[in-house]
């Protein structure tokens, strides 16, 4: 285990749709730098939690309302040394235990879905995250004509999902107070990522490491309807950069 790397765990850690590829390109789009500290907001067990970090080399506290989760996240986070840049902490997305204006950029990947009351995730997010500073997100948005199949990765059944069309989620997003800066749809990404996948026959064989470690055995039923999903336009896939405004910039311009 002394030899592990970020690699031999990202079939399992990074387990949102596309893995370590959309993290590489959100890094990107993130623009985050080594003196900055970011908060991961629903960061699972912390695959791209340090992945952000061992990227840009800034610091990442990362938070989940689940207990078992972040536990592993801190264990993991130790097997690959990285506890000096990177820390979590239990607790909801909704009521977040830090000051206003303290971090430097907010990351959340595939939090939504999960998330009825969107307003008050975003406004948390917003009062933490410093003026003039970032949030990135990568969600799955539903179609409010179009029913999704279940189960899904994110949920058994419609009692767990909170999806919501991409127009909505962009009004929430500008409710809560931030500029959207960035608006890209990844759906034809989504679709060919999943383009493999079939219909399961039989028991699934299933690797030593992977996804159904998190999300369950039936991770072939679940990956095959999010398939049918994107192809039949149930769902789409957004990346978003959202900016918190600093007022005492726009002070100055209208000076």
């Amino acid at each position: 285990l002394a030899s592990v790397t970020l690699d031999d765990l990202q079939p399992v850690d990074e387990f949102h749709i596309r893995g370590d590829t959309a993290t590489k390109e959100l890094i990107k789009l993130s623009g985050f730098t080594p003196d900055l500290h970011i908060l991961d907001v629903g960061c699972g067990i912390g695959g791209s939690t340090r992945r952000l970090s061992h990227e840009t080399g800034c610091r990442v506290t990362g938070i989940d309302l689940s207990d078992e989760y972040i536990d592993t996240a801190q264990r993991l986070t130790h097997l690959l040394n990285m506890q000096d840049r990177v820390e979590f902490q239990a607790c909801s997305a909704l009521e977040l235990p830090f000051d206003d204006n303290y971090f430097d950029g907010v990351w959340s990947l595939q939090m939504n879905m999960n998330v009825e009351d969107k307003l008050s995730w975003l406004t948390e997010t917003y009062r933490v995250l410093k003026p003039g500073c970032r949030a990135v997100l990568y969600e799955v948005c539903g179609n409010n004509n179009a029913p999704q199949y279940f189960p899904v990765p994110w949920a058994q059944d419609g009692s767990m999902s909170f999806l919501v069309s991409p127009e909505s989620f962009r009004d929430v997003i500008t409710s809560a107070g931030f500029e959207i800066t960035a608006w890209n749809d990844k759906t034809d990404l989504a679709q060919q990522a999943f383009a493999h996948v079939n219909e399961p026959v039989g028991e699934p064989d299933l690797p030593v490491l992977g996804v159904y470690m998190l999300v369950g055995n039936d991770i072939s039923t679940k990956a095959y309807n999010l398939r049918r999903n994107f192809d039949e336009e149930r769902v789409s896939l957004i990346e978003t950069v959202a900016l918190k405004p600093d007022d005492r910039q726009e002070n100055k311009r209208s000076e």
